[in-house]
């Protein structure tokens, strides 16, 4: 593996694909003189905006209207049908399967009720204590939006939800412990939830992708592979790369 650093001082994408064209960066691959060879490359890129926007360099930096352009994939976020076709062609019976995710909105509403029926269920016995969920569609909707993106980033970096267990101290305040109690909602009822549909959480598919499309190249790459603009921030990312 070859590390290299593209200064921040010129264009990004310009720089990395006219080195990648004239042989500066990968050694012994050269593609201005027989373009053709780009068909061999794999190049991932942070964003699909990123991926649009390398198909224009490409010609920009040949100086042609039409060229055949690399497998260009954005990091992080795999194409499911082009893995599963690349896996075929390989191993018919070793094609991707993945339990597929659950829809956003689908996700939002469940969330929801879940969050009503525990709001419902610890409702304080003093009227003075103020209760962990205030009620109101607008609220509990808001409140779903929150847990969600904490589900996220825990499946992101892989965080298990039993190292929520020593997070809150006994001795802390009883709001914390209320608090703890509520996470229980994605600790315990939101798994069984997928699990009896047969879906799982959508961060978690990315990274089942990711982890997939690493083994697809480790058993089988036909020419160079790169990674740019990319410093690994999600485990998933950090181990693909």
């Amino acid at each position: 593996m070859h590390v290299f650093t593209v200064p921040a001082s010129v264009a990004f994408l310009p720089t990395v694909i006219t080195a990648l064209v004239d042989g500066r960066l990968v050694h012994g691959f050269e593609a201005r003189s027989a373009p053709e060879r780009l068909a061999d490359v794999t190049l991932y890129l942070p964003t699909r905006r990123a991926g649009r926007a390398a198909r224009e360099v490409f010609l920009d930096v040949l100086g042609t209207d039409a060229v055949v352009l690399p497998r260009i994939l954005p990091l992080g976020d795999i194409d499911e049908d082009e893995l599963v076709f690349a896996q075929a062609a390989q191993d018919p019976a070793a094609a991707l399967e993945l339990e597929p995710a659950l829809g956003g909105l689908e996700r939002r509403l469940v969330l929801a009720q879940l969050i009503a029926a525990w709001a419902k269920q610890t409702r304080p016995s003093n009227p003075a204590d103020a209760p962990l969920v205030v009620g109101g569609p607008a609220s509990t909707l808001a409140l779903a939006d929150d847990l969600a993106r904490l589900m996220d980033d825990m499946t992101t970096r892989g965080v298990p939800w039993q190292a929520l267990e020593g997070l809150v101290p006994d001795a802390y305040d009883v709001y914390w412990q209320q608090t703890l109690k509520f996470l229980r909602i994605a600790a315990d009822a939101w798994p069984r939830y997928l699990a009896e549909r047969g879906k799982i959480e959508p961060a978690q598919r990315r990274d089942r992708l990711i982890e997939a499309e690493a083994k697809r190249l480790a058993a089988h790459t036909r020419g160079p592979v790169i990674a740019a603009g990319s410093t690994g921030s999600m485990p998933a990312t950090a181990k693909f790369l």
